[in-house]
């Protein structure tokens, strides 16, 4: 399982704003960023949740809630490829929205490819067709 605190990690070195020395993604230039990326992670989360192999539908058949990120450590309600891949580009092109918008753009459009290829191979729920006759 994978954590927010992953997934900042990548987002930070996509968008290239880790200490150039130590590597550090977690310094005093990135903390607006970490103030921010919880609540943008939540968003997203919500949005990649139906692609996700912990997607469940549930018996009564009403759309299931992603479960709340309320905190860097816990782990995330999606499975680690969609975690790892998708998400971080996500959070990237938001991060940069309002600073550079030319990344932002660049991210944004990482983030639908892999939505959209996503889309093509979501899991799929299969029940028996009672036959008529």
């Amino acid at each position: 399982m994978t954590n927010l605190d992953k997934v900042f990690d990548i987002a930070i070195n996509l968008m290239d704003e880790q200490d150039p020395v130590t590597g550090e993604t977690n310094t005093a230039d990135t903390e607006e960023y970490r103030y921010r990326a919880l609540d943008i992670a939540n968003v997203l989360c919500g949005e990649l949740y139906p692609y996700s192999d912990t997607y469940e539908w549930p018996a009564d058949g009403r759309r299931p809630v992603c479960p709340e990120v309320k905190d860097y450590e816990q782990w995330l309600p999606l499975d680690d490829v969609i975690a790892r891949t998708v998400l971080p580009y996500g959070l990237a092109a938001h991060l940069h929205l309002g600073e550079d918008n030319d990344k932002a753009s660049y991210f944004n459009q990482r983030y639908q490819e892999l939505v959209f290829t996503l889309a093509q191979k979501r899991p799929a729920v299969w029940e028996d067709i009672p036959s008529m006759y």
